[in-house]
């Protein structure tokens, strides 16, 4: 049997009403666009799909639960290992499986963002003697796809369109930061400044473009220095992008060409670190969204040219706390990340 991991619960934080109550009305008129840290990886490629596979992983339950509730148009998922066979699982088995409790949501699209985490440094940057674990990537990521970001969309996605930044090196950012680290010489001039990558993908919305700009930046790491110089600089390369700076090359070694005066909405992981709101409010300030929504180091910042019909927030009740058989040990489950989610329209 397959149900819901917890009921879900929504919290407007601004005008319009509590998610999914009017879904099915605001979605001929505005765009909902969500955003989660869904927190489904493994250890191989293989160890998600086979584990959603199952029916019974309680982290996607709580995942799936907020989804169906949001019923956005676009959700982002950071921290989900990008494969195709755990999307299908996570669809197939959560999000649109007619014998479970929650309602479907169907996702007909999707965009599976690979980029640096788990490219190999060359290096042993965890210094345990040994090159090529998992701490020595650059990203800290066993393999490429691992806690990355996935893209599920209900509006076609113009994959061959999609622009990445993943391989930019930290070096060539304009006024970076890697002078407050230790880092030097050839290490440092190998360095991605994208902790995993920005991704600019498209969508058709009304008859024209929107760019869902899909990133996670660097999370807690033991040098401090290091993480806060990096997340700053990976914040840098988001404006950059958005302005077509000559420095910001895409994957494809191409200057980036910016939005110009397209609609777009950022959307993941940008406050993972410990008083990242330093780094952070700047940023939106620039990008004239000092209140975007955000909620455990998720953000979700329209570009100022959006109009806010709503937004809030989807999170479990807390769990109930069944009594225990004796001499038994509680099966303790933890509450995932909130979903965040907002209303956008012309």
């Amino acid at each position: 049997m397959i149900f819901p991991a917890t009921g879900a619960f929504a919290a407007p934080t601004g005008p319009g009403d509590s998610a999914g109550a009017s879904a099915a009305q605001l979605s001929e008129t505005s765009l909902r666009v969500a955003t989660i840290q869904a927190n489904l990886s493994g250890e191989t490629p293989q160890e998600l799909p086979a584990n959603l596979m199952r029916g019974s992983d309680r982290q996607a339950a709580q995942v799936a639960d907020k989804i169906s509730s949001a019923n956005a148009d676009v959700v982002v998922l950071t921290d989900m290992d990008a494969t195709q066979d755990a999307v299908d699982a996570l669809n197939d088995q959560y999000l649109n499986n007619p014998d479970d409790a929650r309602a479907d949501v169907e996702y007909g699209y999707s965009y599976l963002a690979v980029g640096s985490k788990g490219l190999q440094s060359g290096a042993d940057l965890n210094a345990d003697g040994v090159i090529g674990g998992a701490e020595d990537a650059w990203g800290q990521a066993a393999f490429a796809e691992q806690g990355s970001i996935v893209v599920l969309s209900k509006y076609p996605i113009a994959q061959d369109q999609v622009t990445s930044v993943s391989q930019l090196k930290w070096q060539d950012v304009a006024n970076d930061m890697m002078h407050h680290t230790d880092f030097s010489g050839v290490l440092a001039a190998s360095i991605p400044v994208m902790s995993t990558g920005l991704w600019d993908i498209p969508i058709q919305y009304r008859g024209e473009p929107v760019h869902i700009l899909a990133t996670q930046t660097q999370p807690d790491a033991q040098d401090q220095e290091f993480a806060k110089a990096r997340q700053a600089d990976e914040l840098k390369v988001l404006t950059g992008y958005l302005a077509g700076e000559d420095y910001v090359r895409t994957d494809e070694g191409e200057q980036a060409e910016g939005v110009g005066e397209d609609r777009y909405v950022i959307a993941g992981a940008l406050g993972l670190q410990e008083n990242a709101a330093d780094r952070v409010e700047p940023f939106l300030q620039g990008l004239k969204r000092a209140n975007a929504l955000n909620d455990s180091g998720s953000y979700l910042v329209p570009s100022a040219t959006w109009q806010v019909l709503g937004q809030g927030r989807i999170q479990e009740h807390p769990p109930s706390s069944p009594q225990p058989l004796p001499g038994t040990v509680p099966d303790l489950v933890k509450a995932s990340s909130p979903l965040i989610w907002t209303d956008v329209q012309f």
